[in-house]
C-alpha cells in the first residue's frame, strides 16, 4: 500500500543527485484517496526542502491528505531553510509516512516526535533499506564524521587493467562508461593519481548523454613529485578551478595556484585525519576514487573504502596490470564485499557492495 509511494519519492529524491550536498536526496508525495496530488523535491543545496517543494507546488488544500517523504522532516534552525516539521503541521496534513530517521543528530527523531505531538499520525521504516542505500553518503558523514569514499575500476575477467605498456581504452564497454558517469555525479570529488594524469589525460568530468551537468564535482590528483603536465585537461578546461592537488609540504607544484593545493606534513603514512580535515574545510563530502592501483591500494590497506564498484569486461589479457597493488598475509585479513548487486551491462558484468 505504502510501497509506490515511497518508491515515487526516491525517484524524485534522485533527480538532486550531484546538485545537494552536502544535503541529502529527499522527495515528498501528498496522497488523498489513493492519488497524488502534490510531489516536490529538494532540487538544489540552499533551495526548499521537500515538503516545502511540495508545499509550494499544490494547487489543491492539503489538509487530511497523507504526506510521504523519504527521509524525517527536520526541526531544528540551524541551516539555510526552515524546518519542515512546522509546515506539515501547519498545513493540517494527516498522516505522515516516512522511510528513514534523519541521523543528523540536530534531528535524529525529533522530526517525528514534534509531528506526533500535534497529533498526527506518523509510520517509519516503510522501505527503509532502499532509503539507507539512497543516501548512504549522507548516512555515514552524520554517523561516523568521515567522508564516503567510493572505489570504482574497470578490468577484465582475470582482474587487468592494462597492458603492460599501460595501453587501457578500452577495456570495459560504452554501457559500463555511461553507468560509471552517473556514479561520478552522486559524489563531490573524482581522485585518480599522478600517473592517471600522466598516461591518459583524462577529463574527470560527468558527461551523460542528452544531459546538461549543472554542476561538476572537484577532482583530487594525488602527486609525490609533483610532475604534472601543464597542458592536462584538468589544469586548462573550463572547470579547472574544481582541481586539487593533493602533495606534501615540500613538493614543487606549478600548474595551480597555491589555494588549489592540499599540503600534507606526509605521505607516508598517508595522514587521513589531517586530509579529511582538508576536505570538509574545502565542501568535499565523498569521494570516488578511480585509482590507479597504489592510490586503490593506499585507501584499501587503511581500511577507508566504503563502498566498491567493478566493471568486468568478458576478456582475458594475461600478463598486464593488476586492479591492485597491495597483499594480504592471510585469508582471514581479506577485505570482504556484502551487500552485493551484480548487473549486467551490455556484455560487461557491474559488481557492487559495501566493503
Amino acid at each position: 500500500m505504502h510501497e509506490p509511494f515511497m518508491r515515487r519519492c526516491f525517484d524524485l529524491a534522485k533527480r538532486g543527485a550531484g546538485l545537494v550536498s552536502p544535503n541529502p536526496l529527499v522527495g515528498a508525495v501528498a496522497v488523498r484517496d489513493g492519488k497524488i496530488i502534490a510531489e516536490g523535491l529538494h532540487a538544489r543545496h540552499g533551495d526548499p526542502h521537500a515538503e516545502a517543494h511540495l508545499f509550494l507546488n499544490a494547487k489543491v488544500d492539503l489538509a487530511g491528505a497523507t504526506l510521504y517523504v523519504n527521509l524525517e522532516p527536520c526541526c531544528h534552525t540551524k541551516k539555510l531553510t526552515p524546518p519542515c516539521a512546522p509546515q506539515i503541521i501547519e498545513k493540517k496534513i494527516a498522516h505522515v509516512v516516512i522511510a528513514n530517521l534523519d541521523p543528523n543528530p540536530q534531528v535524529s527523531g525529533g522530526g517525528v516526535k514534534m509531528l506526533e505531538a500535534a497529533g498526527i499520525k506518523v509510520t517509519t521504516g516503510v522501505l527503509k533499506d532502499e532509503g539507507e542505500r539512497l543516501n548512504e553518503i549522507f548516512f555515514h558523514r552524520m554517523r561516523t564524521g568521515l567522508p564516503f569514499i567510493h572505489l570504482k575500476s574497470a578490468a577484465t575477467l582475470d582482474g587487468k587493467t592494462a597492458l603492460p605498456s599501460g595501453e587501457s581504452k578500452w577495456i570495459t564497454s560504452d554501457f559500463s562508461r555511461q553507468d560509471s558517469h552517473y556514479g561520478r555525479r552522486l559524489y563531490d570529488a573524482i581522485v585518480v593519481g599522478a600517473q592517471t594524469i600522466r598516461s591518459d589525460n583524462p577529463q574527470l568530468n560527468v558527461r551523460l548523454k542528452g544531459e546538461v551537468i549543472e554542476k561538476q564535482p572537484y577532482r583530487l590528483i594525488f602527486t609525490k613529485s609533483g610532475k604534472l603536465p601543464r597542458e592536462a585537461q584538468v589544469f586548462t578546461d573550463e572547470n579547472r578551478h574544481r582541481t586539487i592537488i593533493v602533495t606534501d609540504l615540500h613538493t614543487t607544484i606549478d600548474a595551480l595556484p597555491p589555494q588549489q593545493v592540499i599540503r600534507l606534513e606526509t605521505l607516508e603514512p598517508f595522514p587521513f585525519e589531517k586530509f579529511n580535515e582538508q576536505l570538509f574545510e574545502r565542501g568535499i563530502y565523498s569521494l570516488w576514487l578511480e585509482g590507479g592501483a597504489d592510490l586503490h591500494s593506499l585507501f584499501l590497506q587503511y581500511k577507508k573504502v566504503n563502498r566498491m564498484t567493478l566493471y568486468l569486461a568478458p576478456k582475458i589479457m594475461g600478463e598486464g596490470k593488476a586492479m591492485f597493488t597491495h597483499s594480504e598475509d592471510s585469508l582471514q585479513n581479506l577485505l570482504t564485499l556484502e551487500g552485493m548487486d551484480i548487473q549486467l551491462l551490455g556484455s560487461d558484468l557491474k559488481v557492487t557492495g559495501l566493503v
